[in-house]
């Protein structure tokens, strides 16, 4: 009897100094960021039978029990994936939005001072001062531009940064799990390592910032940690590497890559999650829109005024060259075709019609026998080529190769993506400024032709009249004298007579009439004034929008991302508040409960020790009777 209540006292003495010892644990990390709470589980020992009954044999303890559950964990993990994503694009967006704003002022300013001289010199269109004015303005509004421009290619090359920063982070957390896994694979069979677990969750809920992901049983003593949908970034005591590799066809346009063997996978951007899908949706979409639509400003900008400059006199007498550089120059032309690696296709981009320029990416592909234009809006097109050299047009723009796409070859088409950075002033004399529209007043028109002059000769003054069905054009002298006969409308290229050469596009009305006088008039300002109007003239948007409205449209838009962006941080600081507490409710350390504890099981542990003490009584009493 004494050896039974001396073992039963033992056992109980040892279990409730266990529970002290985790109590003492759990209060000792009641600040440890991400410890959970541990208890020990006792358990009844088994009963032996005497007399037909049976009795108890004491208590042990059976296993440390540490505070988890798996869907509140999951919860977390994914609202912290969620709040992650919505902190880092409202700072980004916030950085684009201050950077547009102070922008939208300065742009538009510009370019109304640059308008505002044009009034000027329209009052004085000799006056080389008020020239020199008109250009110098020109380049406040192209430099405007230019670091317009500049500053989006830094913040996306900033991001491409982060990135690379984020996902060193990454394989650094997937190391580090691996670590983990092969300590718990040393753990004895029989017990978890919870305070190694408690570690294992504190990397996954850093992970969790950076990307989706998902953590399941591999076996007993490790996990497989996925991000994304499914990628496996851990699997067991092996971890995979994340990479950026080179864009195609554009290296710059890094993509996300996971290395399977020998091999590398790419993933999709928009698919991983948290951070890192902030940083690429920022570097990939937002700031392509933007660098789009400031680069169809400038496109907007200087080929309206190009154009104009092209129907006007200088104050030499000679037709106006451009003022800008013209946005269909060869390089540049080339520069909005991203070519692949390696290959000889030839491929041009030359804008045609202003009003139907739109942004975004266009992707052209060949199979070998079919053309195919990827759209912005995800739609796809056949296209074919036609003419010499090979061209086809599409919102706006037109796309000649000069030399062919091979098979299975990709090329990317950003029409207006680098304008606002490629935009300067070419005209180095004020004196080329054309002031006089060399349209006289006898022009009648009511449709929207393009008229131009291409070289200037002998004949200085005529008429070009539109038939009353629009199928027949003739030239005329301003006595009305037939100098050329009537031929179809619209002429398929240039025509000259009389040693001067203009070009006559479709859109003309039935009867419009283009009265032209290459005559020097001192003092004229007709071209200067067709100028001003540019300022209110809807030219964008197919009539829609000014090119200052163009701006403003933009900085509005970004304005809205940005509010809508810190509505979703506090919709996922609530839900993550959530979610914490629900974790904390199963895995937190109260310290009042944990003082109850410590009183109750210090109250056992005497109790256990008192049965010791009467277990040692008892025996003495026994063997003195048998003395």
């Amino acid at each position: 009897m004494g050896f039974d209540l001396l073992n039963m006292g033992s056992q109980g003495l040892m279990t409730a100094q266990r529970q002290l010892n985790t109590t003492g644990h759990n209060i000792n990390n009641v600040n440890t960021e991400g410890y959970s709470r541990q208890s020990v589980v006792q358990q009844a020992n088994d009963p032996i039978w005497w007399g037909g009954s049976q009795y108890g044999t004491g208590v042990h303890a059976a296993e440390v029990r540490r505070g988890f559950d798996q869907f509140a964990t999951n919860e977390l993990n994914l609202t912290t994936t969620n709040l992650s994503y919505a902190t880092e694009r409202e700072g980004q967006l916030g950085r684009l939005d201050n950077m547009l704003a102070n922008s939208a002022k300065k742009i538009p300013e510009d370019m109304n001072q640059w308008y505002d001289a044009v009034k000027a010199l329209a009052d004085s269109p000799n006056d080389m001062g008020s020239r020199k004015v008109v250009l110098e303005k020109a380049k406040m509004v192209t430099a405007g531009l230019n670091d317009n421009h500049g500053t989006l290619s830094r913040q996306k090359s900033e991001t491409n940064e982060v990135l690379s920063r984020t996902l060193n982070r990454v394989n650094d957390i997937a190391k580090e799990l691996v670590d983990v896994h092969k300590a718990l694979v040393k753990t004895p069979a029989s017990g978890h390592d919870n305070d190694l677990l408690d570690r294992h969750q504190n990397l996954i809920n850093e992970l969790s910032e950076y990307t989706k992901v998902t953590v399941t049983r591999k076996n007993a003593e490790s996990f497989n940690v996925m991000i994304g949908s499914g990628h496996t970034l851990v699997s067991g005591t092996e971890s995979s590497e994340l990479r950026m590799v080179s864009g195609k066809p554009d290296p710059q346009q890094t993509q996300l890559a996971v290395v399977e063997g020998k091999s590398l996978k790419t993933i999709r951007n928009d698919d991983i999650g948290g951070k890192m899908a902030a940083l690429f949706q920022f570097r990939d979409e937002t700031l392509t829109h933007a660098m789009d639509e400031v680069g169809r400003i400038a496109i907007g900008f200087s080929q309206s005024v190009n154009e104009l400059q092209q129907q006007g006199l200088d104050l030499n007498g000679q037709v106006g060259q451009d003022m800008f550089r013209d946005v269909n120059d060869p390089a540049v032309a080339a520069a909005r075709a991203i070519l692949p690696v390696g290959s000889t296709a030839e491929v041009k981009v030359y804008i045609d019609d202003l009003s139907k320029v739109k942004i975004g990416e266009y992707g052209l592909a060949f199979d070998g026998s079919q053309h195919t234009l990827a759209l912005p809006d995800g739609s796809r097109q056949n296209v074919i080529p036609s003419g010499t050299p090979p061209s086809f047009t599409m919102d706006g723009f037109r796309v000649e190769m000069a030399a062919p796409l091979k098979a299975g070859e990709h090329v990317v088409l950003r029409p207006t993506r680098s304008a606002a950075g490629e935009i300067s002033v070419s005209m180095t004399d004020p004196a080329k400024i054309a002031a006089q529209s060399y349209l006289s007043s006898a022009s009648k028109t009511q449709g929207q032709a393009d008229f131009n002059i291409t070289q200037q000769g002998a004949l200085s003054e005529f008429q070009v009249a539109v038939s009353p069905d629009a199928s027949q054009f003739a030239v005329l002298d301003m006595k009305g004298n037939i100098l050329q006969p009537p031929q179809p409308y619209p002429p398929a290229g240039e025509v000259v007579v009389g040693g001067t050469g203009f070009t006559l596009e479709q859109g003309a009305a039935g009867g419009d009439v283009f009265a032209v006088n290459l005559n020097s008039a001192d003092g004229d300002n007709g071209n200067l004034i067709k100028m001003q109007t540019l300022q209110a003239e809807k030219i964008m948007d197919e009539g829609r929008s000014t090119v200052i409205d163009v701006y403003q449209g933009l900085n509005t838009e970004m304005g809205v991302q940005k509010a809508s962006a810190a509505r979703l941080k506090e919709v996922g600081l609530v839900e993550k508040d959530a979610a914490e507490s629900r974790v904390a409710e199963i895995s937190g350390v109260n310290l009042d409960e944990e003082a109850a504890n410590m009183m109750k099981f210090q109250q056992a542990y005497m109790a256990s020790s008192r049965i010791m003490t009467v277990a040692n009584e008892t025996f003495d009493t026994l063997l003195n009777v048998s003395r």
